[in-house]
């Protein structure tokens, strides 16, 4: 559970709804007359306990990382550009960028179609993301892709986007906070997969 007040209160209230769970079935409210209402009452607490369950497993889940955000936009520009579904795309681009497969960006990801990676390699000269941002302030995302297979005619398409510091990846955010850079740019190694 993360150390946030939220995080803290919902264990809170889940300890507490346990608690009277237990205490409950302890008291053998059950053999009690007006036990409908005490039926009831256990089954309404199990249910709320659930719900508070499920809220707590969002929060521990971690964010959605920057680099799948960045290959699902990459996924959707491509598809026009390369004739390719974006999905089969998106799956081409976490191998190439040297994801392994069944990593947490995407355990339920099937492995690429060698087709598809062909496709890329061939197609796609160089995709970097800049990042451009003040500590604590809102910064901008510029994915730039330069594209063509007659390398003698390459196309650029860029993607401009705000986004929240707190949406930085974290290795660039320690770079611009350490180095006092107001922007970083990343190229995506567009490899071996």
């Amino acid at each position: 559970m993360p150390d946030t007040t939220a995080g803290k209160s919902l264990r809170s209230a889940r300890d507490l709804i346990e608690k009277a769970i237990r205490e409950m079935a302890d008291k053998a409210v059950l053999s009690k007359p007006g036990t409908d209402r005490g039926v009831v009452g256990k089954i309404a607490l199990r249910h709320i306990l659930k719900m508070i369950d499920v809220v707590i497993a969002a929060l521990e889940a971690p964010p959605e990382s920057d680099s799948i955000v960045v290959y699902g936009i990459l996924a959707e520009e491509c598809e026009p550009v390369l004739g390719l579904p974006s999905s089969d795309v998106f799956g081409a681009l976490v191998e190439l960028c040297g994801e392994p497969h069944g990593a947490i960006i995407r355990p339920e990801l099937p492995r690429a179609k060698r087709s598809v990676i062909e496709t890329i390699r061939r197609e796609i000269v160089a995709v970097t993301v800049e990042y451009r941002a003040r500590p604590g302030g809102t910064g901008v995302r510029i994915i730039e892709m330069l594209y063509g297979a007659d390398r003698r005619k390459v196309r650029r398409k860029r993607i401009k986007q705000e986004i929240d510091w707190g949406d930085i990846p974290e290795e660039v955010r320690a770079r611009i906070i350490r180095d006092g850079d107001e922007g970083v740019t990343l190229s995506l190694p567009l490899g071996s997969a």
